[in-house]
């Protein structure tokens, strides 16, 4: 009976990905947290007692991305003490200039790094093969898992693991704009047992397919609409029986949060939810509001918005879903105390928004809160 084997399965680590809602300084900071993040997934190799760590796609961002990228993850796979497996996929092809081949990987990747160039079968360790379908231009013209396992024979007493890249037929609601993963070959590919475990990437969230096709999702989380970011899978496999088990390593989270605002009250919620978020500087939040405010309330709010992107990686309306509409009181506006062309400019705002110009209310808020902060 095949001994059972130990490995880590993770993907998408994306190293040079940008983020425009991040400033500097939490751009500087996501970007080495995804770094951390691989970090990491060498210390669960030795706390699991991994025999290897496989990447399905999607190492890099792109194949251009700076040297320092390049060094600075060579170095991060330094700290995996085991060997490694990395898959080319879309953001990554193997394509003319890509970044395998270029000086800098070839000249600074760890002896212990692999990268898999063809369909070859890798024996990874006696008795294990790793297969993989390297992704050779960003658009391919078919199953970019197929050439991987296609022709391949059952081995009596041979685990073998296939690394592939791409959306599967089954979750991509036919939005994909390359062809897709025949999850149904895949599936018998296991069943006639050619394959014991297919690890996929692409998808950015830990998602089990079946029992033996996983997606093991992104070290570190890159959008709020990823629902379980940040996992490395720690798979042991062997003697007929599989276990997975998704293992925390990412240390950033975004969310969404809805908003809807009327009154004082209604404020101080969305003030109180804020401080009870943990990590906050590790934490980017997309908000969406609906409502209306008085001029005092809206400046109060445009206030809080600011301080706590200080506080936070980043806070950012979420503009698609923001309504939050001035609800200007004459009193409000009379008790600036403007004159002259101030003034003139605070009557035709005003009439502008009864004429129902939403952008008169807004700068109407912004006017209300510079007078009052300079009062």
């Amino acid at each position: 009976m095949e001994e059972s084997i130990t490995f880590l399965h993770s993907s998408d680590w994306q190293l040079g990905m940008m983020r425009r809602f991040l400033g500097p300084d939490g751009q500087a900071r996501w970007g080495q947290a995804r770094l951390d993040a691989v970090a990491r997934i060498g210390d669960v190799a030795t706390s699991t007692g991994a025999a290897f760590v496989v990447v399905t796609g999607d190492v890099f961002e792109h194949n251009q991305v700076e040297r320092q990228t390049i060094l600075r993850a060579c170095e991060a796979l330094k700290r995996i003490p085991v060997p490694v497996v990395l898959l080319p996929g879309n953001h990554d092809a193997l394509e003319p200039g890509s970044l395998w081949t270029s000086a800098q990987w070839q000249a600074h990747a760890p002896e212990h790094v692999t990268v898999l160039t063809d369909t070859t079968p890798l024996e990874i360790m006696p008795g294990v093969e790793i297969v993989g379908a390297p992704w050779r231009s960003r658009r391919p013209l078919s199953d970019p898992a197929a050439p991987g396992y296609a022709d391949l024979k059952p081995v009596a007493g041979t685990t073998r693991i296939l690394l592939a890249h791409g959306q599967l037929t089954s979750l991509s609601g036919g939005m994909s704009d390359v062809p897709t993963i025949d999850q149904a070959a895949l599936e018998a590919a296991v069943a006639d047992g050619r394959l014991q475990y297919v690890g996929l990437g692409d998808r950015h969230s830990t998602t089990q397919v079946t029992e033996r096709i996983w997606f093991s999702g992104t070290q570190e989380v890159t959008s709020p609409e990823e629902d379980d970011p940040g996992n490395v899978l720690k798979v042991t496999v062997g003697g007929g029986e599989i276990e997975v088990e998704p293992v925390r390593v990412g240390a950033w989270h975004m969310v969404d949060h809805r908003a809807e605002l009327f009154d004082e009250e209604s404020l101080q919620g969305l003030e109180d939810w804020f401080a009870e978020l943990p990590e906050k500087e590790r934490t980017y939040v997309r908000l969406a509001g609906d409502g209306s405010l008085a001029l005092p309330l809206l400046s109060r709010l445009d206030a809080m918005i600011d301080a706590q992107g200080e506080v936070f990686a980043s806070v950012e309306r979420w503009a698609k879903f923001w309504t939050v509409r001035p609800a200007p009181d004459a009193a409000d506006l009379d008790a600036l105390q403007l004159s002259g062309p101030a003034r003139a400019a605070m009557e035709e705002l005003r009439q502008a928004l009864a004429a129902g110009d939403e952008g008169a209310g807004a700068a109407l808020s912004l006017m209300h809160r510079l007078a009052r902060d300079a009062g």
